[in-house]
């Protein structure tokens, strides 16, 4: 073989080599980094049976029930339905949660064990999603003196869905895990007002394995810092 003959052959292979690389990285890419966003804020928001809806009916349950005294050392267990229907918002899940309450000598609330897990679906303008929840929070400042609510513990929702961004329609599975620390619940409207976590997103679309992660910061009034991949966004969760 001649040199040029060679010269070209090497590039032939190069350029083929190329081409393959650049359709791997499109593969693992499948799920782009603002579909995430999108199903991380979901995951959240109020409106759709999310993280904060969890919260907040919970806090003004501990803060308003006051028969939680009675409860001290009992397995309470309940069950409801939540139901959203604001256009474009749409969600209806049922929901079971338990607690045990820890009381000091004088049965006076110090800290409860919650935990809870609902099935259902939500959609919006850009997601429709059949899914399962689970959390598990241990609350404390439970005492009337207290001004907030302090929960740490874990979230998680995992199921199907069909997500639409610039356009682009695709079906995935996924599933947010999201390890929560110091989340302050201010008594008084029962809303974030601040703390933070880690997160997880993973999953699968067209058979390809996709996650991200990041941190959430939570700034008080619905107001989220998310960093995915140590990119910075911004988020509203009480939609």
């Amino acid at each position: 073989m001649t040199l040029s003959k060679s010269i070209v052959a090497a590039f032939v292979i190069l350029s083929l080599v190329s081409c393959a690389n650049e359709e791997d990285m499109e593969i693992k890419n499948v799920v782009s980094e603002e579909e995430a966003v999108v199903l991380i804020e979901s995951s959240l928001q109020k409106s759709t049976g999310g993280l904060n809806e969890m919260t907040n009916t919970f806090s003004e349950e501990l803060t308003t029930d006051i028969t939680l005294n009675e409860l001290c050392g009992t397995l309470y267990e309940a069950s409801f339905n939540y139901n959203y229907n604001e256009a474009p918002i749409l969600a209806d899940y049922e929901i079971d949660w338990s607690y045990m309450m820890a009381c000091n000598g004088l049965n006076v609330p110090q800290m409860v064990e919650f935990e809870a897990s609902s099935v259902g679906s939500y959609s919006t303008s850009r997601i429709n999603s059949n899914d399962v929840t689970n959390t598990v929070i241990a609350i404390s400042g439970l005492q009337p003196s207290a001004s907030s609510l302090l929960f740490s513990g874990f979230f998680n929702r995992e199921g199907t869905q069909s997500i639409t961004t610039n356009l682009n329609t695709r079906s995935l599975s996924s599933k947010f895990n999201a390890d929560l620390v110091n989340v302050l619940i201010d008594k008084s409207n029962y809303s974030i007002s601040s703390g933070g976590g880690t997160f997880v997103l993973s999953g699968l679309s067209e058979n390809i394995p996709f996650s991200f992660y990041g941190t959430i910061v939570f700034n008080g009034n619905g107001s989220v810092s998310l960093t995915v991949n140590e990119n910075n966004y911004e988020i509203n969760i009480n939609e």
